[in-house]
């Protein structure tokens, strides 16, 4: 039994280290922060039952389940756009998966058509963007 368990743990590890890009896990220290357009970036108001998870890259996932409106947003290093990705396969609280290093998402868009900006930073310690109306997401890592 436990040469089983040891068999099933390598080759999860193995799949891991193939599909590093592909793999979120969630970072439970990680905090959300968010601040209208009207408000200063120092009073960005904290977000609660927002859920954060992170690749090998510091990619970055949010999902929220619990309020009246319920999102999944991604945000990657290679296109810098927010997005709502198409396919997405998750263990509850654990990890989720995307269907590509490069995950397809339907990118963020003003109500307007107008040009979208989201001034998105990244690093490994901070993740900035601002949403289509104006409401800029801090997201601080570990």
């Amino acid at each position: 039994m436990k040469k089983l368990f040891l068999l099933a743990f390598l080759v999860i590890m193995a799949l891991i280290l193939i599909h590093r890009q592909r793999v979120f896990v969630r970072d439970p220290l990680a905090t959300v922060y968010e601040s209208s357009p009207n408000q200063s970036a120092s009073s960005a108001i904290k977000q609660h039952g927002v859920q954060v998870y992170i690749n090998y890259s510091n990619d970055l996932l949010l999902l929220t389940e619990d309020q009246p409106h319920p999102y999944t947003l991604l945000v990657q290093h290679w296109s810098n756009t927010p997005g709502t990705p198409l396919r997405l396969r998750c263990i509850h609280l654990m990890a989720c998966l995307t269907d590509a290093d490069h995950a397809s998402t339907i990118p963020m868009s003003t109500s307007s058509g107008a040009a979208y900006n989201p001034k998105t930073s990244m690093t490994n310690r901070e993740v900035t963007f601002v949403l289509p109306d104006g409401t800029a997401t801090r997201v601080d890592l570990r």
